[in-house]
């Protein structure tokens, strides 16, 4: 209005009388004004190729509402003005009259995507599936595919990557010659074990594969049989070759192989069993109350009747006996 009143579209009547001055407009007058306070608002629109939004009311006096309309120029035809816009959603080109045409306001352009666009979102889906490949398969998850050995704590014991961190594996069914333990010495044969486990497994890509019900043990550690990139069994290998006897009170899926492989050690006299007076068993002296384990000296010197076998060195300490000194 002429004095500064800001009609509302409810208030297009054919005369209206202003609240603020008392002032009657009919309803040509109010068009005009309004065709004179939208016109900059368009032209505007035009040049910055901006879209806009706003309500028409119709030829059969319905209302619609028009959000992201681009105008693209303003013309007359028969005493009337009238522009020509593109409209986002219904992605065509209409014309609107001008004086039918209220609460214009400005929208934000939405702009295509140029190529430059496409290229950097085929960028970022291919760094997700190649970051998803290397955490894969460089130890991303221990319980995948593959995983890489990042140490090797000793024989029977190796870190893996999980990810960015690393997480400790012991292998299920056996036990190497101890040579960290922090209230053990090292045993017989332990540094031999512990560098066969080192060449054969360092930096390389193992397969993990677990117990059904035992993941964990008393450690926290992950228990995990290993396997080889060419399918080598290394839990096996370890007791083939002699560097490892077999481990565990309770019975795992591979116990009767593990111990056909221990008995076969043995009697090849190979890696920790070698030697005459190397223990082959668990062995404790009846007199003494002393055990051995398998890989110790002094076997030999235990006489048959003398001697107690034991399956788990927890046996022979619940039983009373005490390990022999070095």
């Amino acid at each position: 209005m002429k004095c500064g009143y800001k009609r509302k579209p409810s208030d297009i009547v054919p005369d209206y009388e202003c609240p603020k001055c008392g002032a009657i407009y009919s309803k040509v007058e109010i068009a005009k004004q309004t065709e004179q306070g939208y016109l900059p608002k368009l032209r505007e629109a035009i040049e910055k190729k901006v879209g806009i939004s706003f309500r028409y009311s119709r030829a059969d006096g319905h209302i619609t509402i028009h959000n992201a309309v681009y105008p693209r120029e303003i013309f007359s035809k028969e005493k009337r003005t009238y522009f020509k816009a593109y409209c986002y959603f219904t992605r065509d080109v209409r014309s609107f009259r001008l004086d039918r045409v209220q609460s214009l306001r400005q929208t934000m352009k939405k702009k295509p995507l140029t190529l430059r666009d496409h290229v950097i979102v085929v960028v970022f889906i291919l760094l997700i599936a190649a970051s998803y490949v290397i955490w894969t398969f460089t130890g991303g998850n221990p319980r995948g595919e593959w995983v890489l050995v990042t140490d090797v704590i000793d024989g029977d014991t190796i870190s893996v990557g999980r990810g960015w961190r690393s997480i400790t594996v012991r292998l299920i069914g056996i036990d190497t010659p101890e040579t960290v333990h922090p209230e053990k010495p090292v045993e017989f044969f332990g540094h031999e074990a512990s560098e066969f486990t080192k060449r054969q497994l360092e930096r390389e890509k193992v397969h993990l594969e677990f117990e059904p019900f035992t993941q964990y043990g008393d450690y926290g550690r992950l228990l995990a049989y290993v396997f080889l990139s060419d399918g080598t069994f290394f839990n096996a290998e370890l007791v083939k070759q002699g560097y490892a006897r077999v481990f565990g009170r309770d019975r795992f899926q591979y116990y009767k192989k593990f111990r056909h492989y221990e008995r076969e050690a043995r009697i090849a006299g190979v890696g920790l069993w070698a030697g005459k007076d190397i223990c082959k068993e668990i062995i404790g002296n009846r007199r003494s109350k002393i055990y051995r384990l398998p890989g110790d000296a002094g076997c030999g010197r235990v006489k048959e009747e003398n001697r107690i076998y034991f399956n788990m060195e927890e046996e022979a300490i619940e039983a009373g006996y005490r390990r022999a000194k070095r």
